[in-house]
């Protein structure tokens, strides 16, 4: 790898896996650009792969007694349903159609998070509506199936996931106790996908090793801060985090476009 590139692609590691510890997403939207920049769309699947694998495991040995076993079993459910519509749909339709969808959903999620989040709707009242209604349990069932299609087509569980889990009102620490129970099997599926299909050949384990370290320590900086966050902070960064996904998918097609 080119010298001036090896310390801010650690840095942007760093950066990522602190994000996804501390809010319990964050490592594809902050470092995956970058990535897909430096080394091309499947290389960059594979490094995100792993790195964010790391930071899983690492959240959930601090965090995994404070998952919600029900809404991490249903998105355990789902995973292999997404992941198998992810794989038809790599085959099927245009790559770039693919990331336009899913990068105009995303910012669209975002925006609403952000608004409810904003607007301080209680979040009691709202998902006991949600609840009695049975949206909280159908909307975490739709966003398992699409985490599970962006892991295998974006290495990038993270904002749908969430996006689903958003209306199941649950406490901040079981919120990314959840998400790193997920990530752990996810991204460990994804990672046996991309071995047995040959992607991870040619990766540089030299830039590998490195950014390991980088990712693991920004992950131990994310669980310190993390603790801090109550859940209406938590909900807002969640909401930035997904938002800036989408725009992220977003910005090459619109730099194209204008």
């Amino acid at each position: 790898m080119a010298a001036p590139l090896f310390l801010p692609l650690l840095a942007i590691a760093f950066a990522g896996a602190f994000a996804q510890s501390s809010t319990g997403v964050g490592f594809g939207v902050v470092a995956g650009p970058f990535l897909v920049r430096a080394h091309g769309y499947e290389r960059a699947i594979a490094e995100t792969v792993l790195f964010s694998l790391l930071v899983a495991l690492i959240s959930a040995a601090r965090q995994f007694a404070h998952r919600d076993t029900r809404a991490t079993r249903s998105l355990l459910l789902t995973l292999p349903v997404g992941v198998l519509l992810g794989g038809i749909a790599l085959r099927l339709v245009p790559q770039r159609l693919i990331t336009l969808i899913f990068g105009l959903i995303l910012s669209a999620l975002g925006c609403l998070l952000l608004v409810r989040s904003v607007a301080g709707t209680p979040r009691a009242a709202l998902d006991e509506r949600c609840e009695a209604r049975g949206a909280g349990t159908r909307r975490l069932a739709i966003g398992g199936v699409a985490a599970g299609a962006a892991a295998l087509l974006f290495a990038a569980p993270g904002p749908a996931a969430a996006w689903g889990l958003a209306g199941k009102g649950l406490p901040a620490d079981a919120v990314r106790g959840t998400l790193a129970a997920y990530f752990v099997a996810a991204y460990g599926l994804i990672l046996v996908t991309l071995a047995a299909t040959g992607a991870m050949a040619g990766l540089d384990w030299i830039f590998i090793g490195a950014a390991a370290g980088a990712s693991g320590l920004g992950a131990v900086g994310g669980l310190i801060t993390g603790k801090r966050f109550s859940a209406g902070l938590l909900d807002a960064a969640i909401a930035l985090v997904v938002a800036a996904s989408g725009l992220m998918m977003l910005s090459p097609l619109l730099r194209e476009v204008l």
